[in-house]
């Protein structure tokens, strides 16, 4: 059995756990975190092998989309430790597709480049919904803000015009740029295609997609971040009571 056959059954295995538990919208966190531990102890030993970047933000992605299912809930709040666990997972989702790229990167199936906009655009809400919450636990918001900016370049960077990662990378921007519009990339990490724009990251000129992106990929699993319109009403508001903030996940 090559290294390849067994990335692809482990693949379906956790695609499955994600269908059957992450995705639904009163999803049993503590029940789907346990799936989720059985799958990566029996297939641990990929993780160090070849071309495990996929494996691995897969994994990242069960654990990012179970809990935002998990704060669908009417009555949920936000906590601490929830708070940085999606911060972590988007990171890891992100991180991992930059720091692996190669001359293969552009031949993906759509559902990576979907994952990495979904974790692009869940770091930029949440951002925009507790950005003081993150300060006070130390987090760098121009740091956060870099890496969704990094990834929107990396996204557009990739193939033609009709590419599907140029296309979500011109969807997360646009998201992006109503979210953060205050955010202006330093030197270094603006893109020869950006230099020159001191009116913002692209002018209104330069987007030509609809007002709400969302009606072209509503069949996507966590079509609402890509709703231009949703705002703050996505996630819950913050635990008030000290012992809840600092629950477990």
């Amino acid at each position: 059995v090559t290294n390849y056959e067994q990335r692809m059954v482990a693949e379906v295995q956790l695609y499955w756990i994600i269908y059957n538990k992450c995705s639904l919208a009163k999803n049993d966190l503590v029940d789907t975190k346990l799936a989720l531990e059985a799958w990566q102890r029996e297939w641990m030993r990929l993780f160090n092998e070849p071309r495990s970047q996929f494996l691995q933000m897969g994994f990242h992605f069960a654990h990012l989309l179970a809990y935002c299912q998990s704060l669908k809930s009417p009555k949920s709040v936000m906590h601490s430790s929830i708070l940085k666990e999606i911060v972590r997972h988007s990171r890891g989702i992100i991180n991992l597709a930059i720091d692996t790229t190669d001359e293969r990167t552009r031949h993906l199936t759509d559902h990576i480049y979907h994952i990495l906009s979904f974790s692009a655009l869940t770091l930029c809400r949440i951002v925009q919904t507790y950005e003081p919450n993150l300060r006070a636990a130390s987090y760098e918001i121009a740091e956060l803000d870099n890496l969704v900016f990094e990834l929107i370049n990396w996204l557009k960077s990739i193939g033609p015009p009709c590419h599907a990662a140029h296309i979500l990378g011109e969807i997360v921007l646009t998201q992006f740029r109503k979210i953060r519009p205050n955010y202006f990339p330093t030197p270094q990490m603006v893109t020869i295609s950006l230099t020159g724009n001191t009116e913002g990251i692209l002018t209104d000129e330069e987007l030509s997609f609809p007002a709400d992106p969302s009606l072209m990929y509503s069949n996507f699993v966590g079509w609402e971040m890509f709703d231009m319109d949703a705002g703050e009403s996505l996630w819950p508001e913050w635990a008030r009571s000290d012992s809840d903030t600092d629950r477990p996940v």
